[in-house]
C-alpha cells in the first residue's frame, strides 16, 4: 500500500472518530461535589454554602497565582494521579497523534459581587506530538450555582502549532471535590481544538496547587451577602427599604 493511500486512509478514519465532536464540548455533571480533608470527603450539600465554596476557590485562586498548577489524569475514588498530564487525540492535517496539557496558570482572580461568579486569567500550554504550540492566554469563568453545582470554563483561545497548525482549543471543568488542605480539585475535565487540528477528549482529573490553605486557617467562610437588585425586591421589601427615606425627606419639608 502507498504512502499516500495509507495516509488518506488514516485520515477518513480519524474523521469518522471526531466528526461531530469538536465543538465546545459539553461538560460531565457529577452527582455530588465533596470538601475533603485529611480524613475523609463529604458532600458538600447540606454543610455548605454557595458563598463558602466561592470563598473558598477565591483564597485558593489568589494564592496560586502566577504558579504551576500541574493537572493529570485520574479518579473521583483515590484522586491520585495516572499520568502526567492529559491527553486527547488531535489529527493535525494528516498527522494523527495526541495533544497534551501538563499545567495551567492562573492570574487576575476577581470576584464579580453581581454575579456570584470568580473571573480569571487562563494560560494552559499545549503540546502536539511532544512538540509545544503557542496559545494566547485567555479568560475563564468559575461559577459556584449551587453546592453539587461547581464549573468552571475558558473562553476559546487561539493556538498556533509551527506556524502552519492554527487552532482554537476550548476547555471545560466541572468540580467533583475541593481539598483545600492538600491543594487539589478533582473534577471532569473536557477539551477540544478546532482549526488545522481537530480532535477532543475527556476524563477525569485532578488539579494540584502548590500553595494549600494554612493549618489552622478556614478557607470555607462565609463571605457577606451579596446586595439584592431593587428590581428584585418584593413590594413588602421596596416599603421597607424606602421608608428611611421618606421620613428624611418628610423632616427636611417641615423644618
Amino acid at each position: 500500500m502507498g504512502l499516500h493511500r495509507w495516509l488518506l486512509l488514516v485520515t477518513a478514519a480519524a474523521a469518522l472518530l471526531i466528526t461531530g465532536c469538536t465543538a465546545i464540548p459539553q461538560q460531565h455533571v457529577g452527582k455530588e461535589v465533596h470538601i475533603c480533608d485529611t480524613d475523609d470527603c463529604n458532600s458538600a450539600t447540606h454543610n455548605y454554602s454557595v458563598g463558602q465554596l466561592l470563598t473558598g476557590f477565591q483564597k485558593l485562586l489568589q494564592a496560586n497565582e502566577g504558579e504551576k498548577v500541574k493537572i493529570c489524569e485520574s479518579d473521583p475514588k483515590t484522586h491520585a494521579c495516572k499520568s502526567v498530564g492529559i491527553c486527547q487525540f488531535v489529527l493535525g492535517g494528516f498527522i494523527p497523534g495526541s495533544g497534551c496539557a501538563e499545567h495551567i496558570v492562573f492570574s487576575e482572580t476577581a470576584m464579580n459581587n453581581q454575579t456570584g461568579e470568580i473571573s480569571l486569567k487562563v494560560n494552559m500550554p499545549l503540546t502536539f506530538i511532544g512538540t509545544p504550540a503557542s496559545c494566547e492566554t485567555t479568560t475563564a469563568i468559575l461559577s459556584v450555582q449551587s453546592p453539587d453545582e461547581i464549573y468552571m470554563e475558558f473562553k476559546p483561545r487561539y493556538c498556533n502549532w509551527m506556524v502552519v497548525g492554527n487552532m482554537s482549543a476550548t476547555f471545560n471543568f466541572a468540580v467533583e471535590s475541593l481539598d483545600l488542605g492538600r491543594g487539589r480539585v478533582g473534577g471532569y475535565w473536557s477539551h477540544a481544538v478546532t482549526g488545522n487540528g481537530n480532535g477532543r477528549g475527556s476524563g477525569y482529573a485532578v488539579l494540584s496547587f502548590p500553595k494549600t490553605m494554612p493549618d489552622g486557617d478556614n478557607w470555607l467562610v462565609e463571605r457577606p451577602e451579596l446586595p439584592v437588585p431593587q428590581s428584585k425586591l418584593s413590594g413588602t421589601q421596596l416599603e421597607k427599604e424606602s421608608a428611611p427615606l421618606a421620613r428624611s425627606v418628610t423632616e427636611v419639608r417641615s423644618n
